[in-house]
């Protein structure tokens, strides 16, 4: 006797064993790129490091102080030094980490999700994507960091309004950019076909649309992660993010501009932390704008 399959089924099985096998060609991609490895590397060590902070240091060095061992250099005691108050900077680096990854990560991940559904509504009602636009551009004639001052100085400095401030001002252009990306997707004649066929918009957008679009989503927004870690960086240092005594580097870059000659180390490790971070987040990136993309040499 013959048994008999289920066409959905079988269906279903073709497409996973398609989606398995791309994804093995996309890792194939990923990790022949050796600078994007890299920074791939450098990045789980950060996540590492974020994750288990309390058990490779105690939360009270990063916040106790010690006059008498006050800008004191690199030492056994002190592996990265400390600072004007005699905090121990290896320790507030690795819960800073916390703080400015956080903030990078969280506010893109709020600005690509409401940045997504308004593209997703321009793509949809020409209507609503006119009136959308009309708003953007008058956010976009208006200077990001000039808007992120005047609303953190009217909400104050905090984590929670680092976050949603540089949310605010990311979502102009998540929106723009995934526009463009829907808006080819959505010309497409499967798109029209099932439009025809009396999908639902939602339907449209979740089984059409962005399945077809995610690549360059994705791409797009970790690139745009190392822009928030240094938006948020920056808005500490010039005294108007993170308020003290919060690790957050771009703040512990601020205390110790004024000591930077008598004790550069104090600027040091916090700069090397930014930069690696941004760095391993460019090339990570990179990696993934390179494996995803279609044309990449085999």
């Amino acid at each position: 006797m013959f048994k008999r399959h289920n066409s959905k089924d079988i269906y279903s099985n073709v497409e996973s064993a398609g989606t398995t096998h791309r994804f093995r060609e996309v890792a194939r991609r990923y990790f022949h790129n050796k600078a994007a490895v890299i920074g791939l590397v450098i990045l789980c060590l950060v996540l590492f490091i974020i994750l288990f902070a309390n058990v490779l240091v105690p939360v009270e060095m990063a916040t106790s102080y010690d006059v008498q061992s006050r800008l004191s250099a690199p030492s056994a005691e002190h592996w990265f030094g400390t600072d004007n108050l005699g905090r121990d900077i290896f320790a507030r680096v690795i819960y800073g980490a916390r703080i400015t990854v956080g903030i990078g990560v969280g506010s893109t991940l709020l600005a690509l999700l409401i940045g997504g559904i308004l593209a997703a509504v321009c793509a949809l009602f020409r209507r609503a994507d006119f009136v959308i636009m009309r708003l953007i551009d008058v956010f976009n004639s208006i200077p990001q960091l000039l808007l992120a001052l005047v609303i953190l100085a009217i909400m104050g400095g905090s984590v929670f309004n680092m976050i949603l401030t540089l949310t605010i001002v990311s979502i102009p252009g998540f929106t723009t950019r995934i526009r463009a990306v829907l808006f080819g997707v959505a010309g497409q004649d499967y798109v029209s076909a099932a439009r025809l066929s009396g999908d639902k918009p939602l339907k449209l957008v979740l089984q059409h649309i962005i399945p077809n679009a995610i690549d360059p989503i994705i791409v797009d927004a970790t690139m745009q992660i190392s822009s928030m870690l240094l938006s948020a960086a920056g808005l500490s240092f010039i005294g108007v993010g993170v308020t003290p005594p919060s690790p957050e580097w771009g703040a512990m870059l601020n205390y110790a501009q004024d000591y930077f000659r008598a004790a550069p180390h104090t600027a040091v490790f916090p700069g090397i932390a930014i930069a690696l971070m941004a760095l391993s987040v460019n090339l990570v990136g990179d990696g993934l704008r390179d494996a995803l993309d279609p044309k990449a040499v085999k």
